[in-house]
């Protein structure tokens, strides 16, 4: 690691964010749960400021994590459909969790969901950067799928049903809407791409003209392809494709501003203030107690002793 890298400031969730490969959401939540401890000290506020060459520990819900620079990493997987989307599940083994810690990936999540019956694309990785653009609506990525229906309807019919899902839906208080949607191949179905995906989406739109989904298949998230993988395989995205795609994260994640950061706080941010306000006052002993914690007016400042990991950003 270069000196200069060493030195360069950096929040205390995104420094999560890229040692834990989660996103952003997550790094908040996590952070404000009091799950991160940074040189042995638990830490509540977020936005700390931080630099490489003071951490010397960084720790998650116990578990100690690298605090060297991570080479971000893309894979492929094909999700089988009854495969649940979840790291685990007290009722079913059969989890996306469990397949890739059985492949050896420590420290991956993977973009968005998928339905238990659904099957198909899902990008893994362990960069926060990529979690989060690629998940988060705010950025529109698009995502295309393969819908067979129970009962096909007449072609002119399937049509109409498109061209009115692009239009809008309403349905339970919200509007569902498709960028874009075609009918192709033998037997007939139906290619429809979103932008965002809310809950059960490509069910209640095709619920709304009557129609049964039988099968549901993410073919595409952004610029990657499902292509000719296998149900349950997994492969790391070629190189050029992996660094573009990375790219494409960081440049999303730039042209949305610093203030998108703040944004995912929602109503956690007065909390969150709250916690940076009682800075001033907490603890610097082994007692473990959190950072935000109040302590009496004599106790030495963790931000200004020997213990100092970084300052709050302004």
């Amino acid at each position: 690691m270069s000196d200069t890298r060493a030195h360069d400031e950096m929040k205390l969730f995104r420094f999560l964010q890229m040692q834990a490969g989660v996103s952003r959401r997550k790094a908040l939540d996590l952070v404000l749960a009091g799950e991160v401890t940074v040189n042995g000290e638990p830490v509540l506020d977020p936005f700390l400021l931080l630099t490489r060459c003071a951490v010397l520990r960084l720790a998650l819900r116990g578990h100690p994590l690298s605090i060297e620079p991570r080479e971000a990493r893309v894979y492929r997987l094909y999700k089988p459909a009854a495969m649940l989307c979840s790291h685990d599940d007290p009722f079913s083994g059969n989890t996306v969790g469990r397949l890739l810690r059985a492949d050896g990936f420590l420290g991956y999540t993977w973009v968005g969901r998928l339905d238990q019956d659904a099957e198909g694309l899902l990008l893994v990785s362990n960069d926060g950067d990529v979690i989060q653009a690629f998940t988060h609506p705010r950025y529109e990525v698009h995502k295309v799928y393969r819908v067979w229906l129970a009962e096909a309807p007449p072609e002119r019919q399937l049509e109409r049903a498109l061209r009115s899902m692009e239009r809008g839906i309403e349905d339970e208080g919200e509007v569902l809407r498709i960028l874009d949607g075609r009918i192709e191949g033998r037997p007939r179905h139906a290619v429809i791409t979103l932008a965002e995906g809310r809950k059960h989406e490509i069910k209640r739109l095709f619920a709304r003209f009557g129609y049964s989904v039988s099968r549901l298949l993410r073919v595409a998230v952004g610029p990657v392809q499902l292509g000719d993988l296998a149900p349950g395989a997994w492969d790391r995205l070629p190189l050029p494709e992996e660094a573009s795609l990375v790219d494409l994260a960081r440049t999303l994640l730039a042209q949305a501003g610093e203030t998108s950061d703040r944004d995912l706080l929602a109503d956690d941010l007065p909390a969150c203030r709250k916690q940076v306000t009682d800075l001033t006052h907490i603890r610097s002993t082994t007692s473990a107690r959190p950072v935000g914690e109040p302590g009496d007016a004599t106790s030495a400042n963790l931000l200004d002793d020997t213990h100092q990991v970084g300052r709050r950003a302004g």
